[in-house]
């Protein structure tokens, strides 16, 4: 129709890459290599099995769930996925039954493609056995690590549920710290105009190699991904894993230049290599508040690590420029990028409020939960959970609202008392959270994990922590622990560090 709006969408990404650059390698996993050339056959050729496997010729608006780990695979099913007009529902392969049972309950999927296996735990196995009850599932696809189809296992059960609206590109389930996890909408031009953008920030090019151990199958990890692809870059996918020997492996071996992470990945990475990575040249963290400090210190190793902001339910909201000043880059999550507007809810007694978000790319809601999607919103602006100041334009996070601790009267972000021991040169995490108290309402319990090598005592961390904080932030009790209990997201799932705090679950062991 003339004069109709194009929607923009990711798949056309990867088209525009492989039209351009179709020698370039686009994805390396170890020794697998493939080229934007192999990547878009690759993606066709799972494209025309999924269509085939759920008897329709397109699947707009049907849900795709795809189970991988940082491979090959998770992203030729998600190309795959978008090229039909479908519905992708990424998640990760570390999740076991009971999540992966309530997951696809929740998300209605048309057709399930998974890994044969991982870390044990057999998909091949498994699946058979959460589908069969699932009415609308047609058919579970298993593939290899390089998206090529190792077998196809009908469902035999047919029906109903209905299709989601053609511009949805995925269901990305949010990490489920509070509670049961949700699955937030995530529309295709946010992806679609985020990728250039953000690509634009850091100056990619297709020279550029940029290593990926944040997940794929969650927002930051996907985003970090097509703005790679939007430049012909080579994503490097390494698995996330307790330490950092295979990424390091994967950055030395590869050159890589670019290196997306979390803020405990970065400090985890300076008390490793205190001289920083010699070729990389830039990246983004984001997934928690960067504690203060990390930035500056990133930049005279010489990597020009950016702060960015944003939630599953909102994409990329926000990002610091290499332009900004000092001040703005070391301390803030930047300004906001285009199509974004924020502001900060008035907070009783002054002090952080709620961080608002509102435009184009905020998700519509979260899928089949209209109870919850409603409170999510006020007025037309997204509810973010964080407390926030936004000073000269640039917003600065405090800390998550439901995590905000009340300390004997006073308030107490646990962020803040995780940086303090985080800093420590024993400590290569930190988790803090509060329980109930008789005297001082809350208190805080602080878990670390030591450097290998090293046994810092708590009474020891503790005198560190008390020249740098006031004393009410101090944490009532340390606990040195071998791991942190890991979300699929890779944050600490402190759901389980909370009741481990107040006696009611496991010595958390990873």
């Amino acid at each position: 129709m003339a004069g109709a709006t194009v929607v923009p969408r990711v798949d056309s990404l990867l088209e525009d890459a492989a039209a351009q650059a179709a020698e370039r390698p686009a994805l390396v996993a170890g020794d697998a290599v493939l080229t934007y050339g192999e990547l878009e056959l690759a993606v066709d050729r799972l494209a025309a099995r999924l269509a085939r496997a759920a008897g329709l010729e397109a699947l707009v608006g049907a849900r795709v769930v795809v189970i991988a780990p940082n491979a090959p695979a998770l992203v030729v099913a998600l190309f795959a996925a978008s090229r039909l007009g479908a519905v992708a529902v990424p998640l990760s392969a570390r999740l076991r039954e009971h999540e992966l049972r309530t997951i696809l309950a929740d998300a209605a999927p048309l057709v399930v493609v998974s890994v044969d296996a991982y870390l044990g735990l057999s998909f091949r196995g498994l699946l058979p056995r959460l589908v069969r009850d699932l009415t609308g599932v047609r058919a579970c696809l298993f593939v290899a690590a390089d998206g090529s189809v190792t077998a196809e296992l009908p469902a035999g059960r047919f029906g109903g549920a209905e299709p989601l609206a053609g511009d949805v590109l995925a269901i990305l389930y949010t990490s489920g710290t509070t509670g049961e996890p949700k699955g937030a909408l995530a529309i295709q031009r946010r992806e679609a105009d985020a990728a250039p953008r953000l690509a634009s920030v850091l100056a990619l090019a297709p020279e550029d190699e940029v290593a990926l151990v944040i997940p794929v199958s969650h927002a930051f990890g996907l985003t970090c991904l097509l703005a790679a692809v939007a430049s012909a870059a080579t994503a490097v996918l390494v698995d996330s894993t307790a330490t950092l020997g295979p990424l390091l492996r994967a950055v030395e071996a590869r050159g890589a230049t670019v290196l997306h992470g979390s803020p405990s990945l970065f400090a985890a990475l300076l008390k490793s290599r205190p001289a920083g990575l010699a070729t990389v040249r830039t990246g983004f963290v984001g997934g928690a508040p960067v504690p203060p400090g990390l930035i500056e210190r990133l930049e005279r190793a010489g990597m020009g690590i950016l702060n960015v902001y944003g939630l599953t339910e909102t994409g990329a909201v926000s990002c610091c420029r290499p332009s900004d000043p000092d001040r703005v880059r070391h301390g803030t999550a930047g300004r906001p990028l285009p199509g974004y507007e924020v502001r900060v809810a008035p907070a009783a007694g002054g002090g952080p409020g709620e961080l608002h978000v509102r435009g184009p790319y905020v998700t519509p809601g979260y899928f089949g939960r209209r109870a919850e999607t409603e409170p999510a919103f006020t007025g037309g602006w997204f509810r973010t959970g964080d407390l926030a100041t936004i000073e000269e334009g640039a917003v600065r996070i405090a800390g998550r609202a439901k995590e905000l601790a009340h300390v004997g009267g006073f308030n107490v972000f646990p962020g803040e008392v995780e940086a303090v021991l985080a800093a420590h040169p024993d400590v290569v995490q930190a988790a803090v959270v509060a329980v109930p108290d008789e005297r001082m309402g809350e208190a805080l319990h602080a878990f670390v994990v030591a450097r290998p090598g090293s046994a810092p005592a708590p009474a020891e961390l503790l005198r560190f922590a008390r020249g740098q904080i006031a004393g009410y932030k101090l944490p009532y009790a340390i606990r040195v622990v071998p791991e942190l209990p890991l979300l699929a997201s890779g944050k600490p799932d402190k759901r389980a560090l909370t009741k481990a705090a107040a006696g009611r679950g496991e010595e958390p062991r990873g």
